[in-house]
């Protein structure tokens, strides 16, 4: 697909304008600089055009570790894209780091406009006139913030391309959000699928900031991988906006995936934080593998991996039979057999088991136990039937909803697993009061 790369220094407005391209908010954006760090991309498309956006971090000459890794992924941005879009400050006036950033573009031979940021009305566009004396063609005077002339932009920048069929939707494509606690290795998880250093991996806790979208298919199977920012505390990260952001965007996250793989510290242990972060997952309806990362490192004897399963099951002991694999992100060991696990979780995140078996499990259930009565009351059920997949649910009807104790419904779950499986899967029921007519009607009909 052909790519557009937006570049330029930093707090001119890329990731505004990325956004405002990509129609929604994905990169967060923040007054200080520095904000954007990891490669952010999004298809997009413009008049029935397609074609993929990708937003970088800010360049700069700063000597720091995070600047190094951030300048190292818009060198790389500079080889894979096949346009520009090099986003100044009207305001600020021409910079010297635009005319290097503009110098970078031309000796790699690459095509670029120079979009002139911050310029809200016609009587401000006469601060793009020095933007020629970088010795571009097209200079487009915009507002990243309110739009305005946006649409010229994309109009200049799509010129060239063709209409193309709209993007339909991969329904055998296996989101995965990747989560944990900050430093556990998520980042280098992803660059070890990849092959390339995709995110950003510094000894920096909360480097990642952004929830980084990348899509990668391994053995003719589909995957969307997302990187998501280390969960701390709520207290520590929502003293910082940008940090409080990026908490959001990991939930978001694992809301809009379909397995959420947990990395976790092998040489620290199952924590208080880990597990916080791993019954998010779990109570937002989704399968968990937990990947036990630097295993290579971990002082080890032939107990060590019994007793950090023993670790495992207490304090997790709301998953069901998750798939729990040992990893090293660093050399490469079983990264992909977390890529199968996925496969065999998604095979029963999507089981539906037809109604006629399920109230056959469900009559098993009542023979079994006899649900007790509640104040004197009998309660009585109906029938069962599965309402939705990706989490299984199931509701039981019965003619007292309030007398079914949460126990019995731990009961009536645990035989659905019994009979159909569902390890790994969180399994949701409902109890619901049949409407009184049909009760009413069924008293009638065992009278007569």
């Amino acid at each position: 697909m052909f790519t557009i790369g937006i570049i330029g220094r930093p707090n001119v407005g890329k990731s505004t304008l990325f956004n405002r391209i990509a129609g929604r908010r994905i990169s967060i954006t923040d007054n200080r600089p520095g904000v954007t760090r990891d490669r952010i991309e999004v298809d997009a498309s413009w008049d029935g055009k397609r074609f993929k956006m990708v937003d970088t971090a800010g360049f700069d000459l700063k000597e720091e570790i995070i600047k190094k890794e951030m300048h190292d992924q818009v060198y790389k941005l500079m080889d894979l894209a096949d346009l520009f879009i090099l986003v100044t400050d009207g305001k600020g006036g021409l910079h010297a780091l635009d005319q290097i950033v503009a110098k970078m573009l031309f000796e790699k031979g690459k095509p670029f406009v120079v979009a002139v940021n911050k310029i809200d009305n016609e009587n401000q566009e006469l601060y793009a006139n020095e933007f020629y004396s970088l010795g571009v063609e097209h200079i487009v005077p915009i507002s990243a913030t309110h739009g305005r002339n946006v649409d010229d932009l994309l109009d200049l920048i799509t010129a060239d391309l063709e209409e193309s069929e709209p993007e339909v939707e991969d329904p055998t494509e296996i989101k995965i959000a990747i989560v944990g606690k900050p430093n556990v290795g998520k980042s280098s998880l992803l660059n070890a699928w990849l092959g390339e250093e995709r995110v950003i991996v510094t000894p920096i806790a909360g480097t990642t900031r952004d929830s980084v979208d990348t899509k990668f298919t391994y053995k003719d199977q589909n995957y969307l991988l997302i990187d998501t920012a280390g969960i701390r505390k709520k207290s520590v990260m929502f003293k910082d906006p940008v940090e409080k952001i990026g908490y959001y965007r990991s939930i978001d996250a694992i809301e809009r995936c379909d397995i959420a793989v947990a990395v976790i510290d092998g040489v620290e242990g199952v924590s208080d934080r880990d597990v916080k972060v791993i019954a998010e997952a779990w109570e937002a309806g989704k399968p968990v593998v937990l990947a036990i990362n630097k295993w290579d490192i971990v002082d080890k004897d032939n107990d060590t991996g019994k007793f950090f399963k023993q670790e495992v099951a207490e304090k997790l002991q709301f998953l069901n039979n998750p798939p729990l694999i040992f990893i090293s992100a660093t050399t490469g060991k079983n990264i992909f057999k977390i890529l199968e696990a996925a496969v065999g979780l998604m095979t029963e995140f999507v089981k539906r088991i037809p109604t006629a078996k399920v109230n056959q499990i469900l009559e098993i259930a009542l023979e079994r136990h006899q649900p007790p009565a509640v104040h004197n009351k009998r309660v009585k059920y109906f029938y069962m039937t599965q309402v939705a997949t990706r989490p299984p649910h199931f509701v039981v009807f019965v003619n007292y909803p309030e007398g079914v104790h949460f126990s019995y419904q731990r009961f009536i779950i645990n035989i659905l697993r019994e009979n159909f499986g569902f390890d790994g899967i969180p399994v949701k029921l409902s109890i619901r009061k049949r409407k009184s007519g049909k009760d009413e009607d069924e008293v009638k009909g065992k009278k007569k």
